[in-house]
């Protein structure tokens, strides 16, 4: 039993969201723990009348009883999402125009000019990932995205499963290819997976997709596993668990959300393929991959090619816009930031896995690229 100091000490939080989020709990449970907090979770997310603590995290977007609850309540609130910024909360939450850029980001590496943006709903966080994917797009040259968003069509009730089948499968055949479409999140993107394999379109060869939250239950159990941007909900839980922790001391509530970027992209076979349909650019590109831990030179990939260097340097140039060695460097800085974040390997370890000679030589050219070292970026996505 504990005594009377250690209870006054432990905080008593409730949990109030509209759904289950397995990862936000987690982060929340890894904080609470570490801080001897009691946790009140009902998993039916009922307003628990009556009830008496210190502080509340909350997520809800169309529950008016939670909205309307949390504002009464005289102690400190924490919200982990973005449904209504009218409601003024202290709050946590993705960087959702981060993970739009970092989609752009990633369509146009692979030569991607034909893009496409796909939601089932329209509210804030699909308006702001939509923004975020499309001012990105517009900055690297790509064409101005293509925006499907079902809950805007008026045609079809929004459980209207064939209904939304045979109007996306419409807009996919509209479109010309070959065509990159990302997707609100992972189920959306199964979604345009299940449409395109019904009309007989090739994925990723003619569609690539791409989903958000990484979440494997989906990712993985399709004839074509889904690339997915890692949406760090994990880190989402945990800081506003610190954050609400501070407002309980007594700290001033931040003035704007704390956004939490996303970790990067977890790829897979709907987008590993490129868009060039050249077969010495896509020849060159998997072998920069299948040889990331070597260090191979330009010739050597000209060769595997079957074209002179030059050649191949001025094809990267006109259907990337950057050098075979900028492309090196680039898919090997881009593994080191994937180790980074989702490892705990050791930076000597990381150089030897990405094709650099020591663990010096990648620090220097890390902090030349990216402004920061491997270790203080490590830190910038560290879980606590």
């Amino acid at each position: 039993m504990l005594s009377k100091k250690n209870r006054l000490a432990q905080a008593n939080i409730l949990i109030l969201m509209e759904w289950y989020d397995h990862q936000i709990r987690q982060g929340i449970g890894r904080y609470a723990l570490k801080n001897n907090w009691h946790l009140t979770i009902d998993e039916r997310s009922a307003i628990p009348e009556g009830w008496q603590g210190d502080g509340v995290l909350t997520v809800f977007d169309k529950r008016n009883d939670i909205a309307d609850y949390v504002q009464q309540l005289d102690i400190p609130v924490v919200d982990m999402g973005l449904y209504h910024p009218e409601i003024q909360l202290p709050r946590v939450t993705g960087d959702n125009l981060d993970i739009g850029a970092l989609a752009a980001e990633h369509f146009a590496e692979r030569g991607y000019r034909h893009i496409a943006w796909f939601s089932r709903i329209s509210n804030p966080i699909e308006q702001m990932r939509y923004e975020g994917f499309r001012e990105r797009t517009l900055k690297l040259g790509l064409n101005e995205p293509l925006r499907w968003v079902w809950a805007e069509n008026p045609s079809h009730p929004m459980d209207s499963w064939q209904g939304l089948s045979r109007w996306l499968e419409s807009n996919l055949l509209a479109a010309p290819m070959p065509l990159a479409v990302f997707a609100f999140n992972d189920y959306d993107a199964s979604n345009v997976l299940y449409v395109c394999r019904n009309a007989n379109i090739n994925v990723p060869e003619d569609v690539a997709i791409l989903g958000i939250d990484n979440n494997e239950l989906i990712c993985l159990n399709q004839p074509v596993p889904i690339s997915s941007i890692m949406h760090d909900l994990n880190r989402v839980g945990y800081e506003a668990s610190r954050l609400l922790s501070r407002l309980i001391q007594g700290a001033t509530p931040p003035a704007e959300p704390i956004l939490i970027p996303p970790k990067g992209i977890q790829l897979r076979q709907s987008t590993d393929y490129t868009a060039i349909a050249i077969p010495a650019v896509r020849k060159a590109m998997t072998y920069m991959k299948e040889n990331i831990s070597r260090s191979i030179g330009i010739n050597e990939i000209a060769e595997h090619a079957g074209v002179s260097r030059s050649t191949l340097d001025r094809l990267f140039l006109e259907n990337f816009g950057r050098t075979v060695h900028t492309e090196v460097l680039r898919t090997r800085l881009n593994a080191v930031k994937h180790l980074l974040t989702t490892t705990n390997l050791p930076i000597h370890k990381i150089a030897e896995q990405t094709g650099f000679c020591h663990a010096q030589y990648l620090n220097n050219l890390f902090k030349r690229h990216e402004g920061i070292t491997p270790k203080e970026f490590r830190k910038r996505y560290d879980r606590g």
